[in-house]
């Protein structure tokens, strides 16, 4: 037997075997943020990878997340030979749009794993804005949003939009607008009185309700890059830079983020010709993907937005599709909450510790 190549600790932090569920898997991907994990034997030998979009294909295809990770991984990845240079490293990462080169030597064992940022000197990504939506009025958490905004309720001891700016930040997101109405000064004095927050935050005054797409109309800049919207009482760990980068691949005009989610309907269920039943069902259940109000946006989609009008993003997503345009979706499989009702709310703050007490991406 050869001798194996010492790897770094981060290198087999992202090494795992074929029979290894999904569901763990996807830990060891969320937990590495480096949208790749390399599968190996003990010898160390490369049998496949596993990206993040490999996962969410997973998602769509409703695979089972208990089978294993060979279900899923991809058996003959695009890989360098040791001695390879930056160069030509960065030349496979252009043709094939593919950013995390393994590194194998002549046995076909891992050595390395480059990344782009390795091998261009000076490398800058593309900047990317975000909008955050966060002048909802909250009626259905009342009292508490009586006096105080939705985006301001705490959660793990501290307002739900300091979490999502946190995410925003940590993606690399240079400029975040907020568009304010309801209690709007209360959110301005907030986010200005914590420095990380009031270099790259501008605000975006709605005089009176524009909806999630109207208020875009109102942008002082026209971003140059395709751009986040999201709504604003979010708790979630979607991973906002590969699906910026998700986007730009599938060639998109918009991307909307989904989850799928499994609902039981609490009553027998009968399945009808006329007056004849055709079948009976016992609470049966129904699986959807739903809308997570995370999107990404083309700069040229603002131009379908009409000024001074209620329009929201579903309208925008209408009229894309009715132009024959591209609308992709982001599968989900972070967590996500949309915190709009008390149950809701009592889940976030049981939740917080277990998904967000590292503020890491």
């Amino acid at each position: 037997m050869s001798n194996q190549p010492t790897l770094s600790k981060h290198i087999r932090s992202i090494l795992v075997t074929p029979d290894t569920p999904i569901f763990d898997a996807v830990e060891v991907l969320n937990n590495a943020h480096l949208r790749i994990i390399l599968i190996s034997n003990e010898e160390q030998n490369l049998l496949g990878v596993v990206t993040d979009s490999n996962v969410r294909r997973a998602v769509l295809r409703k695979v089972d997340f208990s089978s294993p990770v060979s279900e899923i991984m991809v058996t003959s990845p695009i890989i360098m030979k040791i001695g390879s240079s930056d160069e030509e490293i960065r030349d496979l990462m252009e043709r094939t749009q593919i950013y995390e080169i393994p590194i194998v030597d002549d046995d076909n064992k891992i050595v390395d794993l480059k990344l782009l940022a390795d091998v261009t000197p000076h490398h800058k990504a593309a900047e990317h804005v975000a909008v955050v939506m966060v002048g909802g009025l909250g009626t259905r958490l009342a009292p508490l949003t009586d006096t105080t905004p939705k985006p301001l309720i705490e959660v793990g001891g501290q307002p739900i939009l300091f979490t999502l700016m946190d995410q925003l930040l940590a993606a690399g997101i240079k400029r975040v607008w907020l568009t304010l109405n309801y209690k709007g000064e209360m959110i301005r004095e907030a986010i200005m009185a914590v420095p990380a927050y009031a270099d790259v935050v501008g605000f975006i005054e709605e005089k009176e309700k524009m909806g999630t797409a109207g208020a875009l109309t109102l942008l002082p800049e026209r971003p140059t890059n395709p751009f986040l919207v999201l709504n604003g009482d979010l708790l979630t760990k979607v991973a906002l830079k590969e699906m910026l980068r998700f986007h730009s691949f599938e060639r998109n005009m918009i991307t909307v983020a989904l989850k799928k989610e499994h609902f039981i309907i609490p009553y027998g269920c009968a399945r009808v010709e006329g007056t004849r039943i055709l079948e009976m069902q016992e609470k049966p259940s129904h699986t959807a993907f739903i809308n997570t109000g995370v999107y990404v946006v083309d700069p040229l989609m603002l131009d379908n937005i009409p000024k001074g009008k209620l329009y929201d993003m579903p309208d925008v997503i209408e009229n894309t599709l009715e132009m024959g345009l591209r609308v992709g979706s982001f599968p989900v499989h972070e967590y996500w909450l949309d915190i709009g009702a008390p149950s809701q709310l009592e889940k976030a703050q049981s939740d917080f510790d277990r998904y967000f007490a590292s503020k890491t991406p």
